[in-house]
C-alpha cells in the first residue's frame, strides 16, 4: 500500500490530518505548506496517481538560479493533504501548524514516474506565488536539489510576462476528456424549495465541450466526435473560453421563428446546413484544470457565471429559483417541450436520479428502430417499429408513420436495407403483414399523444434520428 508509512507514523483518533487512501485522478496540482515544527520548513508536494508525492525543502524553492536548494524525500500523502492547514497536535508525528503557503497547477517533463525512476527531472508551476521551472536532481537517498531554471537571465519584464503567459496556457489543460453526463428523472411533480433551480428543457443534442488552448472538441453523450458536425460553434467556444480550460455540458440546437428549440429544425441544418446553430450551456465541470463535479451545483453555477461575456450564438441556460409552478406555467403558454428542475446541491454524478428532474407539456421520447413496413402507397417505407428495452429485453411499443418526407423516407430505407435481419429483435414481435426487421441499432425521438393501456404508441410523429443516443440505453419514460 502507497500510503502505509504515512498511516503508521499517524494516529488519526488524535489528528485531525486525512486519513491515507489512494484515489483516482488525472490532476496536476500542486501544494506548498509552510510547516512550523521543531525545525521550520517548506513542504512541496505533486499529485500523481492518485497520491501526492513529497519532499520536505527546509529553505523552500528559491527563485535564483545560483541556488541549489536541498530537498528531502519523504513518504507519499493522500491527495485530500493538499488542503490541509491547521495544528497537529503535541506528541504526533510532525507536531506543529501547518500553512498553505502556495498552490496551483504544475507540468513535468520527463513524466514525473519516469523522472523519479531516472533521478532527474523538470517541474513547470503555475501558482498564486511562484510561476517558473524547477529541476530537480537525485543525490544520495533521499536527498535532492532543487534548482531554479533561469534560461535568459537578462529578459525584459515584458518577456517574462509572456513566458509566463505561455506556461499558462501550456498547463491549461482539462483533467478528463470525456464524462458521463448527468440525467434528468421524468416526474409529473414539481418540486417546491430555494433548494431548486428551474430551467427550459431544450430540444436538441446534448453535447459536452471540451475548451482549452484556443480550441474547441464537441461529444456527444455517447462520446461520439460533433466537432466537424458543429464547427462554427467551436469557433465561438473557443474565442468565448479565451485562456481558460474548461469543459462545458449543454445542448446544440436550432431556434424556430418563435424563440423555440426545434430538433426537426436542427436535423435540417445538419443535413443541408441551413439554420442557425446555437450551443446553450447549462452547466461546467471543469476550469481552469480542476475538476468540478465533486462540487454542488449552485458552487458550479457561480463558476460559470464567471465567464461575463458570451459570444452571439454561445447561451447560459436562465435558472429561475423555486419558481417551478410559474416556469411549468410559462413553458406550456409557449408550447415548449417542457422545464428541467435542478436541486443546487446535487453533484455531477452522471447518473439519472432525482437530483434532476424533467417535467414535461406534451410526451415525447426515444425509440428503438426494430423494423418498418412497406405499403402500395409507400414502397420505400410506411412506418417504422419502434420499441424500448426493458430488463435486457426489447419490448414493442407500436409503429409510426408520419414524420417523414420523400426524401426522408429514401434516406431511412438505405440506412434499414444494411441492418436487415430475418427474426424479430422484440420479446413481444407484433403481428403484422409486409414487416422487414432490423438490427436494434438506430434510435429515433417520437412525439406522441399517449400509450394506450395495451402500451402501444397514439398519435405518433416522427422527429429525426438520434445519433447522440445509444440504443441499448433507451428505457420507456412515459
Amino acid at each position: 500500500m502507497r500510503l502505509k508509512k504515512y498511516n503508521e507514523k499517524r494516529d488519526f483518533s488524535k489528528t485531525d490530518e486525512p486519513e491515507g487512501k489512494v484515489q483516482k485522478s488525472s490532476q496536476k496540482r500542486f501544494v506548498i505548506q509552510f510547516h512550523r515544527a521543531r525545525r521550520d520548513h517548506y513542504d512541496f508536494r505533486l499529485e500523481h496517481n492518485g497520491v501526492l508525492v513529497s519532499w520536505a525543502i527546509p529553505k523552500g524553492l528559491s527563485e535564483n538560479y545560483k541556488d541549489k536548494r536541498l530537498a528531502v524525500k519523504v513518504e507519499d500523502h493522500p491527495l485530500d493533504y493538499i488542503s490541509f492547514k491547521g495544528r497537529i497536535p503535541k506528541g504526533q508525528y510532525g507536531a506543529g501548524t501547518v500553512e498553505i503557503w502556495d498552490d496551483g497547477v504544475y507540468e513535468c517533463e520527463p513524466t514525473l514516474s519516469k523522472g523519479l525512476k531516472e533521478g532527474s527531472f523538470k517541474v513547470a508551476l503555475i501558482g498564486k506565488k511562484l510561476q517558473g521551472i524547477w529541476a530537480f536532481v537525485k543525490m544520495e537517498g533521499d536527498n535532492w536539489l532543487a534548482i531554479y531554471e533561469k534560461a535568459q537571465p537578462q529578459k525584459s519584464a515584458q518577456n517574462k510576462e509572456k513566458t509566463i503567459k505561455t506556461l499558462k496556457k501550456s498547463l491549461n489543460r482539462n483533467p478528463f476528456d470525456f464524462a458521463s453526463v448527468k440525467l434528468a428523472l421524468l416526474s409529473e411533480k414539481i418540486p417546491k424549495g430555494k433548494d431548486w433551480a428551474f430551467e427550459i428543457k431544450y430540444d436538441g443534442y446534448r453535447t459536452l465541450a471540451f475548451v482549452k488552448n484556443g480550441k474547441a472538441i464537441l461529444k456527444s453523450r455517447n462520446n461520439k466526435d460533433f466537432t466537424q458536425k458543429f464547427k462554427s460553434l467551436c469557433a465561438e467556444l473557443s474565442d468565448f473560453a479565451n485562456e481558460n480550460s474548461a469543459v462545458f455540458d449543454g445542448e446544440v440546437v436550432v431556434f424556430d421563428e418563435n424563440g423555440r428549440s426545434d430538433f426537426s429544425l436542427l436535423q435540417q441544418a445538419i443535413k443541408n446546413g441551413k439554420g442557425q446553430l446555437f450551443y446553450v450551456i447549462f452547466d461546467i465541470l471543469a476550469l481552469n484544470g480542476e475538476d468540478l463535479r465533486a462540487k454542488p451545483l449552485k458552487v458550479r453555477r457561480k463558476a460559470l457565471e464567471t465567464f461575463k461575456k458570451f459570444p452571439p450564438h454561445i447561451l447560459l441556460s436562465q435558472q429561475a429559483i423555486d419558481k417551478g409552478k410559474e416556469s411549468f406555467a410559462l413553458a406550456k403558454k409557449l408550447n415548449l417541450e417542457g422545464i428541467v428542475a435542478k436541486n443546487l446541491n446535487s453533484l455531477y454524478d452522471g447518473q439519472r436520479n432525482e437530483d434532476w428532474l424533467k417535467i414535461k407539456c406534451y410526451k415525447k421520447q426515444e425509440f428503438v428502430i426494430g423494423g418498418f413496413e412497406t405499403s402500395d402507397k409507400n414502397q420505400e417505407l410506411s412506418a417504422i417499429l419502434l420499441g424500448a428495452y426493458n430488463k435486457g429485453l426489447l419490448t414493442y411499443y407500436g409503429k409510426v408513420g408520419t414524420g417523414f418526407d420523400d426524401e426522408e423516407r429514401k434516406s431511412l430505407r438505405k440506412k434499414f436495407d444494411k441492418i436487415v435481419v430475418e427474426t424479430s429483435p422484440f420479446d413481444n414481435s407484433p403481428n403484422l403483414k409486409h414487416v422487414i426487421f432490423v438490427k436494434p441499432k438506430l434510435v429515433a425521438e417520437i412525439k406522441f399523444a399517449e400509450l394506450t393501456k395495451e402500451k402501444i404508441i397514439r398519435q405518433g410523429a416522427f422527429m429525426g434520428l438520434r445519433e447522440d443516443k445509444d440504443a441499448k440505453d433507451v428505457v420507456l419514460e412515459a
